[in-house]
């Protein structure tokens, strides 16, 4: 634990209450509860906590809990400050109305995926290219205003389990793939990756200026992947550098000894939805590290009980990186 982490004093005083918000990461998963780092922040700052996360979940899940928080608590909202955890990509997601679906209606305005809902409504104006068997004849007649375009939901891909997200959890286990069989490398993955990419760069982007507009203080930090910081120009927490560097490789676009499988390696610094993500203010967000390289590649039940949590020590240096960037930005000040 670094030693310069002491009592903080200063913009702390108008606060009391520490709300925060996420997945297991934030929840504590597998760790005794006082070992934590919600609850070492919160003890750290003077504050009392106010827990919202719930393992397993997703965005959507932040936004609407918090939500909830917000409309039920206005009285309190000034003396609030919140912290929100990003999660995977995959959880709790209505994928039948992101727009993940290749499809020619919309090309001329460069708009090349649509949502499953939206594309068995439109259809294709190439059916032999992007459908599964060919459009009824029928069809032209018994719909005429759809002749060239009309479809069902039965000749689109709806076997959309997963969307990979970089390396995590890289074993043939999983389901990597958008397949039937999840044997086939879809070849348009990235294309869809980078349109899911949007999706939450718009719902988490929107979420802060919402929040910002209001005047709720907060910060976000990334759990999993690197989304508020697709930079990844990250920080070593880590004592030694050859940790450090496995962090570095961990997050590169290339194969590493480590892949078990051919997986997707997504180049997040260059997401299509950097612009997005881009409109949260430096202040709001951490951007030098993810709250899983906290503990990432360091062995032990003390660092990580199950190979996907932190246990104390894991915590210890969760709590680390999120008291830097609070003091760092301005939150709070260190005596």
């Amino acid at each position: 634990m670094n030693s310069k982490i002491g009592k903080l004093v200063g913009s702390m005083k108008k606060y009391k209450y520490l709300v925060v918000n996420g997945c297991s990461q934030t929840l504590g998963q597998n760790c005794v509860v006082e070992e934590t780092w919600p609850v070492k922040l919160s003890k750290k700052l003077g504050l009392e906590l106010i827990n919202l996360a719930t393992s397993s979940t997703g965005w959507y899940h932040i936004q609407n809990s918090t939500t909830s928080f917000i409309q039920n608590n206005k009285e309190i909202l000034d003396q609030c400050f919140f912290i929100f955890q990003i999660s995977q990509l995959d959880r709790r997601t209505n994928h039948v109305e992101v727009p993940l679906v290749r499809s020619d209606i919309w090309e001329k305005w460069n708009i090349k995926y649509l949502s499953q809902s939206s594309v068995s409504a439109l259809g294709y104006i190439d059916w032999n290219k992007y459908s599964d068997f060919p459009k009824p004849l029928s069809w032209d007649t018994s719909y005429p205003q759809f002749s060239n375009t009309y479809t069902t939901a039965n000749s689109i891909n709806t076997n959309l389990i997963f969307i990979p997200e970089h390396r995590h959890y890289s074993n043939k286990n999983n389901k990597w793939k958008i397949s039937k069989n999840f044997d086939i490398f879809p070849p348009y993955i990235y294309e869809q990756f980078e349109e899911l990419m949007i999706h939450w760069a718009r719902e988490i982007s929107s979420f802060h200026l919402f929040l910002k507009q209001i005047k709720i203080n907060h910060i976000i930090v990334d759990g999993y992947s690197p989304f508020v910081s697709h930079e990844l120009n990250f920080k070593n927490y880590y004592e030694n550098e050859q940790e450090f560097d496995f962090i570095k490789r961990f997050w590169d676009k290339n194969p590493m000894e480590e892949d078990q499988s051919e997986i997707m390696l997504y180049d997040f610094k260059n997401i299509k939805g950097k612009w997005l993500f881009d409109l949260i203010d430096d202040k709001y967000k951490i951007t030098n590290t993810i709250i899983w390289n906290s503990y990432l590649n360091q062995y032990g039940k003390e660092w990580s009980p199950d190979g996907g949590h932190a246990g104390p020590k894991g915590m210890d240096r969760i709590l680390e990186v999120i008291w830097d960037n609070l003091t760092e930005k301005g939150w709070f000040n260190e005596k």
